[in-house]
């Protein structure tokens, strides 16, 4: 059987006008991809699918978590990932070739896989940095040893910043 079978859409037979699909992704799923920058997570997809006599427009709202290190503190936590995306699939000629949002499908095609689109889009939903506002968790993930230490560091090199800013201006009225 074809892994991603469970993300196929039947748009063969389908009827014109708006459908409703949920997709619920977790490590199974992303064990699929090689390579994946997520392993662990879970994710609930939306997904509007509206066809249209010339095209499809499906619009995808994501909401869930995936784990990673915090760039913060090193700790491991389920960092909130939340985003909406749409997708437009034109019948033509050009089958499989993509542009932007826009991908091309035969008209004779039976299905519509949005395996791939679930993937990208949870990827491109990754932020640059993995921190979140954790501070509001009862029970925070926070590694405070790491938290302290940077926290020191920081001190020491704003007073250090300070020492030598008052040294380079005691100097100042010398020349004169």
């Amino acid at each position: 059987m074809n892994a991603f079978a469970p993300y196929s859409i039947p748009i063969m037979g389908l009827k014109i006008g708006l459908h409703h699909f949920q997709f619920l992704i977790d490590n199974s799923f992303f064990a699929l991809f090689e390579a994946s920058p997520v392993q662990e997570g879970t994710l609930n997809f939306e997904v509007d699918f509206e066809k249209r006599a010339d095209m499809l427009l499906i619009d995808f709202v994501l909401e869930g978590s995936v784990r990673a290190e915090c760039d913060r503190c090193t700790a491991i936590i389920d960092l909130p990932l939340q985003d909406e995306r749409q997708l437009i699939v034109k019948y033509g000629e050009a089958e499989g070739e993509e542009e932007d949002e826009v991908v091309y499908i035969s008209r004779e095609a039976s299905h519509f896989n949005l395996a791939q689109y679930l993937y990208e889009f949870t990827v491109l939903a990754l932020p640059i940095r993995n921190t979140y506002d954790c501070q509001d968790n009862p029970n925070p993930p926070c590694n405070r040893e790491v938290l302290d230490f940077l926290e020191k560091e920081a001190q020491e090199l704003e007073a250090r910043k300070s020492a030598n800013v008052w040294d380079a201006l005691k100097d100042l009225n010398k020349d004169n």
